[in-house]
C-alpha cells in the first residue's frame, strides 16, 4: 500500500512540474474544500426543495429580497477584512485574526444605524413585515460577519481538514435551525430570523471554539487592518451593486419573478461557490511567492482552468432539465435562464486572477477594477433589464464576468517592469 502512494505521489508531483502547478497541495486542500462543499451544498439542496414545495414564490420572492438588502447593508461594515486577516495569518502573523475581529464589532455599529434607518423607513411606508425583518439584521449581521473571521484564521493556517470540521458543524448549527424553522412555520419573519439568528450562532461557535482549540499566537502586523479597511473601501461599490439584480427584479417585476430568478442562478452559483476553492488555496500560495512569479505562472492555471470550466457548462447546461423536473417542479420556467446563466461558471477565474492581486496588495489596481466593475454592472442591469427583463438581467451579470477576468489581468500586466537594457 505505501509503494503504491509513493508511486501515485511521484507521478502526480512529475503531472505538478509539467502543468508548472503544486498538484499535491491542490490534492490534499482541495479534498478538505470539496467535502466541505458537498456538505454545505446538500444542506442547502435540501433547503431549496423545502422552499420550493413549502413556500409560495411570492414568499421566497420576498426572502431573496430581504437577504439581498441585508447584503447591501453589511458593505458599511469592515466585512471584508478577512482577506487581510488570510494574508496575514498566512505570513505568520496571528494576532491580527482577534485583533480584526475587535476591529468589526467596534465598526458594526455602522451597519446596525443604516439597517436601523433602513427600517423606520419602511416603518413609516407602512410596510410592517420588512421593518421588523430589517431589525433583525440591525441587531445580528455586523457580529455575524465579524465572527465569521474565524474561517480566514483557519485557511491561512491551511489546516483545510479542521476547516472541513468546523464548517461542517457551522453548516448544522445554521442550516439545521433554518429547516427545522420551514418544517413547522410558513411565516416570513420566522423564516428570515432563522435564517440571521443560527447564522451568527455558528460563526459565534466557531470563533470562540478557534480561540480555545489553535490559541492564535501575539505577533501582528500594524498594515493588516489598514489594508483590511482599504479592502471594504474597494468592496463598497461591488457589494451594493452586487445585489442590485435582486432589487429590481423585485421591484419592477415582483417577487414571484425574483423567485424564478433565484432558482435559475441557484445551482450554477452554488457550484461556482463551491469551485472557489481554487482561489481559497492558491491565495496563500500567492502569499508567498514574489510579483514576478505570480504574474508568469497565472497566464497558465488560467488557461488549464478554463479547459476545465468550459466541459462544466456543458454538462450542466445538458442535465438541468432533469435537475429541475426532479427537484424543483414548480420552477420550470427557470430552466432556460439556468443554462444560460452556467456561463458564470468562468467567475472562478476572475476568483483567481482577483486572489493574485490581494496577496501581492496591489492596491491600486484593486481599486481600479473593483470601483469600476460596479458602475459598469449597474449600468448594464438597469438598461438590460428594462429592454429584455431577467433575460437582460443575466446578461448584464455575464458580460460583467468577463470584463472581472480580463481588465485585472490587463492592470497586473502593465505593472510589467520594463526590461533592463
Amino acid at each position: 500500500m505505501d509503494r503504491i502512494k509513493a508511486l501515485a505521489r511521484e507521478k502526480i508531483e512529475r503531472l505538478g512540474e509539467f502543468l508548472g502547478t503544486d498538484l499535491i497541495y491542490i490534492t490534499k486542500s482541495g479534498f478538505w474544500m470539496n467535502a466541505n462543499f458537498i456538505v454545505s451544498s446538500l444542506f442547502g439542496l435540501l433547503s431549496s426543495v423545502l422552499f420550493a414545495r413549502l413556500v409560495s414564490k411570492d414568499v421566497y420572492g420576498t426572502y431573496q429580497f430581504i437577504l439581498a438588502l441585508a447584503s447591501m447593508i453589511a458593505v458599511v461594515a469592515p466585512n471584508n477584512m478577512s482577506s487581510a486577516v488570510l494574508r496575514a495569518v498566512a505570513q505568520g502573523y496571528e494576532g491580527d485574526f482577534e485583533a480584526a475581529t475587535k476591529f468589526q464589532l467596534r465598526w458594526g455599529i455602522i451597519a446596525t444605524a443604516v439597517s436601523g434607518i433602513v427600517a423606520i423607513w419602511y416603518a413609516l411606508n407602512h410596510n410592517v413585515t420588512l421593518s421588523i425583518a430589517l431589525i433583525f439584521v440591525a441587531i445580528l449581521m455586523p457580529a455575524t460577519y465579524a465572527f465569521n473571521t474565524w474561517g480566514a484564521y483557519v485557511q491561512g493556517k491551511k489546516d483545510y481538514k479542521r476547516y472541513f470540521y468546523f464548517s461542517t458543524l457551522n453548516t448544522f448549527i445554521s442550516y439545521g435551525g433554518l429547516l427545522l424553522t420551514l418544517v413547522f412555520s410558513r411565516n416570513l419573519l420566522w423564516i428570515v430570523f432563522a435564517n440571521i439568528f443560527f447564522g451568527f450562532l455558528g460563526n459565534l461557535v466557531l470563533y470562540f471554539t478557534v480561540v480555545k482549540k489553535m490559541k492564535p499566537g501575539p505577533k501582528t502586523d500594524p498594515e493588516t487592518i489598514p489594508y483590511g479597511v482599504h479592502l471594504t473601501v474597494m468592496g463598497i461599490p461591488q457589494g451594493l451593486v452586487g445585489q442590485v439584480d435582486a432589487l429590481i427584479i423585485f421591484h419592477y417585476i415582483g417577487a414571484s419573478a425574483l423567485a424564478v430568478y433565484s432558482f435559475a442562478t441557484l445551482f450554477p452559483e452554488r457550484l461556482a461557490g463551491g469551485l472557489k476553492f481554487i482561489s481559497s488555496i492558491a491565495f496563500p500560495r500567492f502569499s508567498e511567492h514574489t510579483e514576478e512569479n505570480v504574474r508568469r505562472s497565472l497566464p497558465k492555471k488560467i488557461a488549464m482552468l478554463s479547459i476545465f470550466i468550459a466541459f462544466i457548462v456543458i454538462c450542466y447546461s445538458l442535465i438541468a432539465p432533469y435537475l429541475f423536473d426532479w427537484l424543483f417542479p414548480q420552477y420550470e420556467a427557470s430552466v432556460a435562464y439556468t443554462q444560460v446563466y452556467s456561463l458564470s461558471f468562468f467567475s472562478i477565474i476572475a476568483s483567481m486572477v482577483q486572489a493574485a492581486l490581494v496577496s501581492q496588495k496591489k492596491t491600486r489596481e484593486l481599486y481600479y477594477s473593483t470601483v469600476s466593475f460596479p458602475f459598469i454592472k449597474a449600468a448594464l442591469l438597469f438598461v438590460l433589464m428594462y429592454f429584455y427583463g431577467i433575460w437582460g438581467v443575466i446578461a448584464a451579470q455575464l458580460i460583467v464576468i468577463f470584463f472581472q477576468i480580463a481588465f485585472p489581468l490587463y492592470l497586473f500586466e502593465r505593472e510589467r517592469p520594463s526590461p533592463k537594457i
